[in-house]
């Protein structure tokens, strides 16, 4: 089971297998999933060639960045980069999406219905293009 923390405006703040020891802030709720945590964690999965939940450093003018976009039993799933909606058709839960290395800059890749799945961890992503 994995418990989902909310906040007062019911997006998910975070989650974990164990909230014995949580101190909610005012407004904040628990609900609870099925899912073990890692089931849960995998609804939504952003990687680059396999590695999630770390900040992905490219050089300017490297190849493309590709990141690959899982999130099993859905055909569609909406992202927010650098605060702009970017919604994604999938096949068999995944896609890709793919970032340009021309210019230097952040990418921060992150659901855009943060009701559904949670800003962290796996479904959280940060691409660097560095000088």
């Amino acid at each position: 089971m994995t418990f989902i923390i909310r906040n007062s405006d019911r997006t998910i703040k975070t989650f974990a297998e164990r909230v014995d020891d949580f101190i909610l802030a005012p407004g904040e709720t628990i609900d609870s999933s099925p899912l073990s945590f890692a089931e849960y964690a995998a609804r939504l999965s952003l990687s680059v060639n396999g590695r999630t939940g770390v900040i992905i450093r490219v050089a300017s003018g490297a190849p493309a960045v590709v990141v690959d976009v899982s999130c099993p039993g859905e055909s569609e799933v909406d992202l927010d980069v650098n605060g702009l909606p970017e919604s994604l058709q999938l096949v068999d839960g995944k896609a890709q999406l793919i970032l340009s290395t021309e210019t230097p800059g952040v990418f921060i890749i992150q659901p855009a219905d943060r009701t559904v799945y949670a800003p962290a961890g796996n479904s959280f992503l940060t691409v660097e293009v560095t000088l």
